[in-house]
């Protein structure tokens, strides 16, 4: 039911395509149940342009990887070569995630979100990618972050937006991960399959809007300093700046309602 297609490279070359196939279904497990009662099969291709050549013409020229999720039909770019093994643990079951997850969400997977779509493929990848923490990194502090909601229907045609775009996927459904599970993502997912718009769907799963779940993780994973967070970082010194004030005010106060009180009367003779 596992089937690799390759044409350059040894016989060793496809069968470390095989293996990385089934170590990466194999992963998946974590999530759903990774049952293959219909084939999937992989087509490696050694140079982005033989691929390109095979995609739809007009289509973003960086795409190392494509999935077709309802036949069950996996395309990426693995260039024989000493780094190989480390592509191969990258796209393969990035791309077998999109697959593996269509076969459980059903035909409303279309309905989710890029960035949740392409985070979860990216959490599944056996050999993460150190550039997205860097890019991560360099885009907070050049205050150049992409809007979640700007990623919902799809990710960005430039080459450099867009990697940032699938950095910004993975540490947010990361994030998710961490605070609800693969359940609550699942859930999340199936939500969304339903027809649910891109902020409703996190606060009709997840109890939290999109907006706001975004702000916890810019502040707690990334380090952004938001007005929120920086509010709650000095609340404790504007607690104690108000005591400082209040005390006196309230002294000047009673010492005033002393003198009135003795103030002497005005009297009318009739």
């Amino acid at each position: 039911m596992l089937k690799v297609h390759w044409y350059q490279g040894d016989t060793g070359f496809g069968q470390a395509a095989l293996e990385v196939t089934q170590a990466g279904l194999e992963a998946l497990g974590r999530w759903f149940p990774s049952r293959l009662e219909q084939p999937v099969e992989v087509f490696v291709y050694a140079s982005t342009d033989d691929l390109q050549g095979e995609l739809l013409p007009g289509g973003e020229t960086w795409v190392a990887g494509h999935a077709d999720p309802a036949l069950g039909v996996i395309r990426v770019v693995v260039e024989p070569g000493s780094e190989q093994g480390i592509t191969m643990e990258q796209r393969i079951p990035h791309e077998l995630m999109h697959v593996m997850l269509y076969r459980h969400i059903g035909a409303g997977y279309r309905n989710i979100p890029a960035w949740l779509r392409e985070g979860m493929a990216t959490l599944a990848e056996l050999y993460p990618n150190a550039d997205y923490d860097r890019a991560l990194a360099d885009a907070v502090s050049a205050d150049r972050l992409i809007a979640l909601k700007n990623l919902c229907l799809s990710f960005p045609a430039d080459a450099g937006q867009a990697f940032l775009a699938y950095a910004e996927a993975r540490s947010f459904t990361n994030y998710l991960h961490r605070t609800y599970g693969s359940t609550g993502l699942l859930s999340l997912a199936a939500t969304y399959a339903d027809g649910v718009d891109c902020e409703e769907g996190t606060e009709r799963s997840l109890g939290v809007a999109l907006s706001s779940l975004e702000s916890q993780w810019r502040s707690s994973v990334l380090g952004e300093k938001t007005l929120s967070s920086t509010v709650q970082n000095i609340s404790p010194y504007l607690v104690l700046l108000c005591l400082v004030l209040l005390i006196p005010l309230l002294g000047i106060a009673g010492t005033l309602r002393k003198g009135k009180r003795n103030e002497p009367g005005t009297y009318f003779r009739k």
